[in-house]
């Protein structure tokens, strides 16, 4: 009876050497699997866990060039935006105007269907080429189509440069309604 005996437990201990074997490799793998997929994870994850990174306040020119203006001085801002994985950069046009002693910033984007405003000296106004919109030295509107006056932008002065918070709106809406 032992040589039975001896049969019959040969094959359970090998299954379950077998048995112990394939979990081990199971479990290893898994493991294994795991610790690769983190870096992929976070890769894929990245543009969703990190916020938009935009210039913020931009230099717009010097404080004495606008005090010393006679009109609406036009300067070119130079901003670069990151959001995840692209870089963007973009060169708008914004008017400085003096309102007293403060500093108004005007954004050039018509608030009808965003043309560019240039400043019409003949007219001392802004002239939108694309509609007829017609607006004061401030930006307020005067007449055409645009249900709003120019958009204004945030301003500050800082070591004598004037700083502008660029941003831009919804068009052809009645309120200013900030889209980035």
């Amino acid at each position: 009876m032992q040589p039975h005996d001896h049969a019959q437990q040969q094959p359970l201990r090998d299954g379950s050497r077998r048995s112990f074997l394939g979990v081990l490799l199971g479990f290893a793998s898994a493991a294994m699997a795991a610790l690769l997929s983190i870096p992929v994870l976070r890769f894929l994850s990245y543009p969703l866990t990190t916020a938009s990174e935009s210039s913020g306040w931009t230099a717009a020119g010097s404080l004495s060039d606008v005090t010393t203006a006679l009109a609406p001085l036009s300067r070119t801002l130079h901003l670069t935006q990151r959001d995840g994985w692209r870089e963007t950069n973009t060169n708008p046009t914004v008017y400085l105007v003096r309102k007293g002693k403060a500093i108004q910033a005007l954004s050039a984007i018509c608030p009808h269907l965003g043309c560019s405003v240039p400043w019409d000296a003949g007219r001392s106004a802004f002239v939108c080429p694309c509609h007829g919109g017609v607006f004061d030295g401030d930006g307020r509107y005067r007449s055409g189509p645009p249900r709003r006056g120019m958009d204004t932008l945030e301003t500050t002065v800082r070591d004598g440069q004037v700083l502008v918070k660029y941003q831009t709106f919804r068009p052809d809406v009645p309120n200013k309604e900030v889209t980035s």
